[in-house]
């Protein structure tokens, strides 16, 4: 167990590592290196402009130079210098310098990380075992007029634009019947209470959409499951239905059901943007938004390595959880 996951971690340490030389590549190497200099001196910029102001930000530095000390940030933090001299810091990990803000990119990060993951993490309580409930009913009556009216709406809503879907629903239950509260958000250390009912409706709403997708995949596995040879081996000892579905089948269909949200709460991570802009929070999909506006590069890379972290991350979490819930699953 120790050697599968010394082998997880370093697997995951190399594609970190090269998605940061991919990245720094692509953002700082390439063709858009230039790309800070005419951000800072507008539509009259010339050439002899962007070269004096890529040296006086060191951006004219050997390739390697400006890469060993954009790892060097990322491990030990590193200075900002402007003509050589230190204008200012940028603490581990560093993930870049926003001139135009004229702020780490980490400290944007951290400020609005808090918005992102109260969004995934907070829907996860309910889709979760919404869609999981769903799809286990749907496959024990199969065929009923309850799994058709369950499978038909989930078609239904997943079918339809998530953002459109969210709008809709923000319009009647928060606006119009005021069901739910309206969005807002208050850091959890402050107010807890007022962090819940400011998150409420995007949990309820994110979180229905959401389960609807992975309803007709339960579904669909429960029904193979429970024609499986074990589960007719435990039935033939006689023990109960409901003892062989939520005990037996149910785990065997777990597993699979783990890896998708493992990878789709990473994926959700950073594509939580429709969410933010139709509940007008501001978080890392909103961020990496207007950077893109404002063609912000450091802004824009580091949102890409802490979206590559978080696809990263939970695809180790999902290899180790995997072996947890399912022991046949062989550790290589």
């Amino acid at each position: 167990m120790i050697v599968y996951i010394a082998r997880r971690l370093l697997l995951a340490i190399s594609v970190m590592f090269a998605t940061v030389v991919l990245t720094f590549g692509l953002f700082f190497a390439g063709p858009s290196k230039d790309a800070v200099a005419y951000q800072l001196c507008g539509t009259h910029c010339t050439t002899k402009i962007v070269q004096a102001t890529n040296h006086r930000l060191g951006l004219d530095q050997p390739v390697v130079s400006q890469f060993g000390e954009y790892m060097k940030g990322l491990v030990v933090g590193r200075d900002i210098t402007s003509d050589g001299e230190v204008t200012g810091h940028c603490g581990a990990p560093c993930l870049g310098w926003s001139y135009v803000q004229s702020q780490s990119v980490t400290t944007q990060v951290k400020q609005v990380m808090p918005v992102t993951f109260s969004i995934v993490f907070g829907s996860m309580f309910v889709w979760i075992p919404l869609g999981l409930l769903l799809g286990v009913v749907c496959g024990r009556n199969r065929g009923s007029p309850l799994d058709r009216a369950i499978v038909g709406v989930s078609q239904v809503i997943s079918s339809m634009p998530y953002f459109a879907v969210a709008l809709i629903f923000n319009l009647y239950l928060v606006f119009s019947w005021r069901v739910l509260p309206a969005t807002s958000y208050t850091p959890v250390s402050e107010s807890p209470g007022t962090w819940f009912t400011g998150f409420l409706a995007i949990w309820v709403i994110y979180g229905i959409f959401n389960s609807m997708a992975y309803v007709r995949f339960i579904r669909a596995f429960m029904i193979n499951t429970l024609s499986s040879d074990f589960v007719r081996t435990a039935r033939s000892k006689g023990i109960s239905e409901r003892r062989v579905v939520w005990r037996h089948a149910l785990r065997a269909t777990v597993a699979p059901y783990l890896t998708l949200v493992g990878v789709n709460v990473s994926l959700e991570l950073t594509g939580a943007i429709f969410t933010e802009q139709v509940f007008n929070v501001l978080g890392i999909g909103r961020l990496a938004l207007n950077a893109i506006s404002t063609s912000d590069l450091p802004v824009i890379a580091g949102t890409v390595l802490v979206g590559a972290a978080f696809i990263v991350l939970g695809n180790l979490l999902v290899d180790l959880l995997y072996v947890a819930v399912d022991p046949t699953v062989k550790l290589t």
